[in-house]
Order: structure tokens, then sequence, then C-alpha cells
């Protein structure tokens, strides 16, 4: 079997990535291509939502900033395995909600260590074929009245 064509969105949370994902995938269903929607999340959500359940702010309170990083980086890992492999076993075209740089780019941003080893690390995994920037404008808006 080839290589699996994959189109990755990459972009802040809340650009829309994952509902320009799921609506491309669903367009070339429409016609006629083998495609699927893969969303290709570090858990960051769940581990938020345990963190606050356990009485702390966020995962990086409860996990610490060494450990955090590392498990955010392996969930994701994880699902990109998963959809390399789909895709190259089924055949179809992969649309991702995020990709590799996703998590460079958080972990960049929370001055996480050990960017070169994730960097490395996810090496393994083929580029996408297309990789799609999902942009937000950053609008004013006006102050609450009070």
């Amino acid at each position: 079997m080839g290589r699996p064509v994959m189109i990755a969105l990459v972009g802040v949370d809340g650009s829309g990535k994952t509902t320009q994902a799921r609506a491309l995938a669903a367009r070339l269903r429409e016609r006629g291509v083998r495609a699927r929607y893969f969303e290709n999340a570090g858990g960051r959500p769940l581990w938020n939502r345990l963190a606050r359940a356990l009485g702390r702010p966020d995962g990086v309170a409860l996990f610490g900033r060494t450990v955090y990083p590392v498990l955010e980086a392996t969930v994701r890992a994880a699902a990109m395995a998963r959809t390399v492999a789909v895709a190259r076993l089924t055949g179809r075209v992969a649309v991702l909600d995020r990709w590799t740089w996703c998590q460079d780019v958080i972990m960049e941003a929370r001055g996480d260590r050990g960017r070169r080893v994730v960097r490395a690390a996810y090496a393994v995994f083929p580029r996408p074929a297309a990789a799609l920037d999902a942009v937000v404008d950053a609008v004013a808006r006006p102050a609450p009245r009070r």
C-alpha cells in the first residue's frame, strides 16, 4: 500500500479547524472521494477536566511542567499513528484536524522543554500532501456595557 494522502488543517484553538476539516471530508465524499475526518488532539480538554475534578486549575498544574508536555505529545502521537495507519490501510484521503506542527507551536507558546525531542519523534510521520492554516481575524469588540 502506498503513502496515504493527508490534508492537514492547522491553527490556533477556536480558528475553525474542526468545522472546516469535517466539512472538507464531507465535501470530498459527496464528490466520490473516499475521505475520512481525523482528530489528532493531545487530550488537553480531558486533562484539564480531570485536573479541575481533582481541585487543580489545569493539566499542567496536575501533572507538572515536565510530565504534562510528554503526556500530551504522546497522546497526539498515538492519534497521528492511528490516522496514518487507517489512511494507509483503507486508501482513504485523511482530512486532519491538527498535525505535528500544532504540538510544536503549543510547546513553544508554553515554554515547554523537550521540543527538539518531540520534533525528532514526530519525524517518523509522513508530511501531509497539503496543509491549510485556519486563521481568525482579530476583531475589536466594543467593551461590555455596565
